[in-house]
C-alpha cells in the first residue's frame, strides 16, 4: 500500500479512536506497534492495546495479555487472557494456563475473582 494511503488510514483510525470506537483502538495500537501510517511507537501501542482490552475488545484483550505475560506481570495478564478465553479467543486459553501452573492457588483464584469482577468500560459507540 501507498504511504501516502497508510497515513490517511491511520489518520482516520486515530480519529474514531479517540471518539471512543473501540476498534478504531485497536487497529491504532497495531499501526503505532508497526509503523504502519503513524511513527513506531511501543509506548503508545500497548497505550491504545490497553484502552481496547478495557473497553471489551478480545483480540486486544489477548494481546495485551500476552504484553503483559512478557514484562512479568503474570496475575494482569492471567485477567486479560481470561477475559480473552471467555470472548472466544481460544489461543488465549492455552497462554493463561500455562501461566496459571506458575501461580500460588491464591494468586489462580484472585486473578479468577477480578475476571469474573471485571466490566468493561464504557465505549462512544
Amino acid at each position: 500500500m501507498h504511504p501516502l494511503k497508510k497515513q490517511n488510514r491511520a489518520r482516520w483510525y486515530l480519529k474514531a479512536a479517540e471518539g471512543g470506537y473501540v476498534r478504531a483502538m485497536y487497529n491504532v495500537s497495531l499501526c503505532y506497534s508497526y509503523g504502519e501510517g503513524l511513527v513506531h511507537s511501543h509506548r503508545q501501542a500497548r497505550r491504545w492495546m490497553k484502552r481496547a482490552a478495557d473497553r471489551g475488545h478480545s483480540k486486544a484483550q489477548f494481546e495485551h495479555g500476552l504484553g503483559l505475560f512478557s514484562e512479568g506481570e503474570m496475575m494482569k495478564a492471567v485477567v486479560y487472557l481470561e477475559l480473552a478465553t471467555r470472548a472466544g479467543e481460544t489461543a488465549a486459553a492455552h497462554v493463561k494456563n500455562v501461566i496459571l501452573q506458575q501461580l500460588s492457588v491464591t494468586s489462580r483464584d484472585r486473578a479468577m475473582l477480578l475476571a469474573d469482577n471485571w466490566r468493561a468500560l464504557p465505549t462512544s459507540h
